[in-house]
């Protein structure tokens, strides 16, 4: 699917290239989801099983509390792991705690964890966390502002502090600790809905050689098709669009596979 293939892919298999995103603040989502039927619209487990029903693969997990407040985090890894998604966690906006605590929250059912912040601030605490967990237990991530003409800056700490660090440069180390993938967000584009940055999600991707989620800007199926197939993204990462209720992970893989088949009227 990237680069244009021409290779055919089940319903299932594009729904397992859309990863939602639940934000977590306490144990519980941040904002109430509108997803309908449930229980609970701050239920983590909750909102993450309908995912999971709707043939997602992936849940990246956002957790903005700091490592110190987050001790309820196994417990909750614990419960979300029965649902059968892959869970990449971030907490702390991507910064790595010591390797005991990383090998508490992968052995409690995360899969990977996301690191961003410690790249820039602590390389070394990152580059050790590599060769003791193995690249593949962390996920690059990579947020920034700017575009192709002026270069894309890494900002840090959720956005909070920006960086003259070019984004490039990132996303080329983590290629080269061969970590699991790169998720490329351009917050410019965050909630707006108009669409991914694709040449960010390009460079990424020619940089690092990693596979990349491709964030920021999600707003409609045509959109993660536009990611997918010209933007040489794996997957694509959606929060609102789907935690609001306006839309469902299975109505928009649905949606995605006829865009990516030729079938969008």
């Amino acid at each position: 699917m990237r680069n244009g293939s021409s290779t055919t892919y089940s319903r299932a298999q594009v729904a397992r290239q859309v990863i939602p995103c639940i934000d977590v603040r306490d144990g519980v989502a941040t904002d109430p989801s509108g997803i309908p039927g449930l229980a609970d619209p701050l239920d983590v487990v909750g909102i993450a099983a309908g995912y999971a029903h709707d043939g997602a693969g992936q849940l990246f997990l956002d957790v903005v509390d700091p490592w110190t407040a987050a001790g309820y985090l196994p417990d909750l890894l614990r419960e979300l792991h029965r649902t059968g998604l892959e869970l990449l966690v971030s907490v702390q906006h991507g910064v790595l705690p010591s390797p005991a605590e990383c090998a508490e929250v992968l052995s409690a059912g995360a899969d990977a964890l996301s690191v961003s912040t410690s790249l820039v601030e602590e390389p070394d605490r990152v580059t050790d966390a590599a060769r003791l967990l193995g690249g593949r237990r962390l996920i690059g991530v990579v947020n920034c502002s700017g575009d192709r003409q002026r270069g894309w800056r890494v900002l840090i700490h959720g956005g909070a502090t920006r960086t003259t660090v070019d984004a490039l440069t990132v996303a080329r180390r983590f290629g080269e600790l061969h970590v699991r993938s790169l998720l490329a967000n351009n917050v410019d584009r965050e909630g707006t809905g108009i669409g991914y940055d694709l040449e960010l999600t390009r460079a990424a991707a020619r940089v690092s050689l990693l596979p990349v989620i491709a964030s920021g800007g999600a707003g409609s199926a045509g959109q993660l098709a536009d990611a997918l197939h010209g933007g040489n993204a794996t997957h694509v990462l959606v929060n609102k669009v789907v935690h609001s209720g306006r839309e469902t992970v299975g109505s928009l893989s649905e949606s995605l596979y006829r865009h990516l088949h030729g079938e969008a009227g």
